[in-house]
């Protein structure tokens, strides 16, 4: 039983040093984890409505919209959020041209065909899709926006197309005229093209602010901020550096004060932050700087769960049970203190991320979670560690073992 259970914490040692290994140096977990603004770098742009008396609804409909643009611009993880009754702050992660993102997303971009007399025929309501493509090859290459009408749309265009056809019909954009096309032909199958577009990206700019559709009120920018990788950069190797000393003074710490328990307890440790990057990384989370110290503080709590254990196990073998017995009623009478302080904790974390900026929501769920998933490792993975290593040669000399 002695060598099965060294042989165990041994295995479990050398998996979890493999893993660390391979998720720090081979194949870095910083590459699956996305990263927020003040890590990556990117722009933010803070838009205010420009129309008084607005609305909630109208707000939330504008954040909609312009997260649809955001994603479309190519920002999987854009931050964006209402503040306050009449303004939306935008967050880019990644994105370095700083004009082409304010113009992608803050455009009002309503569409307009109008006729030979100038009156509207349809509006970008009665747009249903649109598609940017490649036209022409060599010198004449450029690019297109096959649009497509819903019923209404296709209906009106039929009837404009069948009473103007060799006359003209003007597509405008935000009251700015893109394109002038002669009608050749009736057109009854509800599309049409918009051509002379010099580059595929402009394309799909203009298709991507045309499928998200116009905004619900008029908006302007009020702030606009770029953040340079560099700044990212040096943000991740201050946090990598701050929660690797954090890290190793939390072991050394833990080994000095309760000997070959606390290097399980390092073990449980490890395993935690193991488990904790994975969750974060399989819920696609957006990690920032204040996510990053949400994580160090849930480290120490883990910490705590154990120096609450370790501390009654101390007092059960004091009081003359064995360590089987004691490792029963100390995880015993140490659960209800650490299940306490952990719900508190977690409940003050729910109250940040209801009420709190974005930065603070970051902070909080990493906190909660973290939180959590220490309860469990705590409860669970550190009394099987103390189980297995119940037998072994270390805790023939109790003063080795616990200290």
């Amino acid at each position: 039983m002695q060598g099965r259970g060294l042989v165990g914490l041994a295995l479990i040692l050398v998996i979890l040093a493999g893993v660390a290994y391979y998720f720090t140096r081979v194949n870095p977990a910083l590459n699956y984890v996305h990263q927020g603004l003040d890590l990556k770098g990117g722009v933010q742009v803070v838009l205010q409505a420009d129309k008084k008396n607005v609305t909630l609804a109208d707000m939330q409909k504008a954040e909609n919209i312009i997260a649809f643009r955001a994603n479309g611009f190519g920002v999987s993880e854009p931050i964006i959020q209402i503040q306050g009754t009449n303004q939306i702050s935008v967050q880019l992660p990644g994105i370095k041209d700083q004009q082409a993102a304010i113009k992608a997303i803050g455009q009002t971009a309503q569409l307009i065909f109008k006729g030979p007399d100038g009156k509207t025929i349809l509006t970008g309501a009665d747009l249903k899709s649109a598609q940017a493509a490649l036209s022409g090859t060599g010198s004449a290459s450029g690019a297109v926006i096959n649009l497509a009408f819903d019923a209404k749309g296709a209906s009106l265009f039929a009837a404009a197309t069948k009473v103007d056809v060799g006359k003209t019909i003007s597509i405008y954009l935000d009251k700015t005229n893109i394109e002038t096309a002669t009608v050749q032909q009736y057109i009854p199958n509800g599309q049409a093209q918009i051509t002379g577009i010099p580059t595929l990206a402009e394309a799909q700019r203009l298709a991507t602010l045309l499928n998200s559709g116009a905004l619900p009120i008029p908006m302007k920018i009020i702030q606009a901020n770029s953040v340079s990788a560099q700044l990212g950069a040096a943000s991740i190797r201050a946090s990598e550096t701050a929660g690797l000393i954090a890290m190793i003074l939390i072991g050394l710490f833990m080994i000095a004060f309760y000997r070959f328990a606390g290097l399980i307890a390092d073990l449980a440790l490890a395993f935690y932050l193991m488990l904790f990057i994975f969750i974060l990384i399989q819920m696609k989370f957006v990690m920032t700087l204040p996510s990053v110290a949400g994580i160090i503080l849930s480290a120490g709590i883990a910490v705590d769960a154990n120096v609450i254990i370790f501390a009654r196990l101390r007092e059960e073998i004091r009081a003359g049970r064995g360590l089987g017995a004691a490792i029963d009623h100390g995880f015993r009478n140490a659960f209800r203190a650490i299940l306490d302080s952990n719900v508190s904790t977690i409940i003050a974390s729910i109250v940040l991320y209801e009420f709190g900026s974005q930065d603070v929501r970051g902070f909080a769920v990493t906190l909660g979670l973290g939180v959590a998933i220490s309860f469990l490792t705590a409860v669970l993975f550190t009394r099987y560690l103390l189980r297995l290593a119940e037998n072994s040669v270390f805790v023939q000399n109790l003063k080795v073992f616990l200290g």
